[in-house]
């Protein structure tokens, strides 16, 4: 695995270099090759937008204007793509629907719009996140410097992940009349820098970042070195008997607070806390949190709440870690085992709920973790 690239993203690199796995542009030029490929990539879009209307997606797919960034497995095989409509003249292209793990975002409904897909078992492998490197890449070839999207309440926290932010630093003049307002939605966008090679971020990240260590390294080695003399007094001040700690900033009091003794209800709670913390920071980390890490917007889901007597989501779970709400993990457990319960009641089928068994799956497998490394200090086990 190549330094600072995930497992996922390192199965679809290594599918690259073996030639496995290519990415290609395709327009509607009437050739039988490219018709062939535009009504498989269709076909995709139908599957994971069921309620959208096969006529628009079949428009949005054929429009001449728009291109399709592809992923054919051995040259023929399309697992999914990107389809999106480039302003070339403004230097900006338009996203208006976009998936990860399988599903389509819905961006507006303007004649401009694209579309996006990658089937779910092909996003596990990390082809998602190469079809969104590669897609920028291709930008930075063509002087594209921005990507703009309407995303709605679902699709925010993936367009974030892309690099997408709800902070619009494009001049409206470059982008208005050219794409339509989408209600409900919000219009999310994406700098594309004309200097960065974005199928190397991560490798250039780790880079930076081993570069950085380096430094401090060599900055450390070249500062002073404190030996402890001897056996600690006590009786005595540590500030006297401890070199060095007087040159980091530290007082009596704060020696003395950190000395004292932690009560073990406190201890245990603390590690609790951490527990929880950790647990749900992998959740909200996992591919499958996208539908789940902020609220239901109840304004463009109008009848939510009339299924769901209690709604909740990972943002509001870390809220209540950040306040102290969550006295035992069994709460957080709870609260978790409800969002994924409230999704199926909801949803019944479909997507949104394979989305929650994924993450479900996750969690579990990280409680059973937690657990292990529980037991190990003697600490109460999550699962009694």
């Amino acid at each position: 695995m190549s330094r600072g690239v995930s497992a996922r993203e390192a199965a679809a690199l290594e599918a690259e270099e073996k030639g496995e796995i290519t990415y290609e542009v395709i327009t509607n030029d009437s050739s039988i090759e490219a018709l062939e490929r535009l009504c498989t990539l269709k076909n995709i879009f139908a599957a994971q937008l069921p309620k959208m209307p096969k006529e628009y997606i079949v428009r949005l797919v054929f429009d001449r204007r728009h291109e399709a960034l592809v992923i054919l497995r051995n040259g023929t095989d399309i697992l999914g793509g990107i389809a999106y409509r480039p302003f070339l003249e403004r230097q900006f292209a338009e996203i208006a629907f976009c998936d990860r793990g399988g599903v389509a975002r819905r961006g507006n409904d303007a004649a401009t719009a694209s579309v996006g897909a990658i089937t779910a078992s092909e996003q596990v492998r990390g082809f998602g996140t190469r079809l969104m490197n590669h897609l920028k890449n291709r930008a930075v070839e063509r002087g594209i410097l921005y990507f703009l999207t309407y995303a709605d309440n679902h699709a925010i926290g993936y367009f974030q992940k892309q690099g997408f932010d709800k902070t619009i630093s494009m001049p409206k003049a470059h982008y208005l009349g050219y794409i339509k307002d989408y209600d409900g939605g919000t219009l999310m966008e994406c700098y594309v820098h004309p200097t960065i090679d974005y199928l190397r971020v991560r490798e250039m990240l780790a880079e930076q970042r081993a570069w950085v260590i380096d430094q401090l390294e060599k900055r450390y080695e070249a500062s002073p070195v404190y030996r402890l003399p001897g056996p600690v007094d006590a009786t005595k001040p540590l500030l006297d008997q401890i070199p060095g700690l007087r040159e980091l900033g530290y007082t009596e009091e704060m020696l003395q607070r950190f000395a004292q003794p932690e009560d073990k209800d406190e201890a245990r709670s603390r590690a609790d806390a951490q527990d929880m913390r950790a647990l749900l920071e992998s959740a909200k980390a996992h591919e499958a949190a996208w539908p789940f890490l902020e609220p239901v917007d109840t304004v463009e889901v109008d009848d939510y709440l009339d299924k769901i007597a209690d709604p909740t989501d990972l943002r509001t779970m870390e809220t209540k870690l950040d306040d102290g709400t969550y006295e035992h993990f069994r709460e957080l457990k709870a609260d978790l085992m409800r969002m994924f319960d409230n999704c199926r009641a909801y949803n019944g089928t479909g997507i949104f709920v394979k989305t929650a068994e994924a993450l479900e799956k996750h969690v579990r497998h990280e409680i059973i973790r937690l657990d292990q490394a529980r037991d190990a200090r003697g600490a109460p086990r999550i699962e009694p």
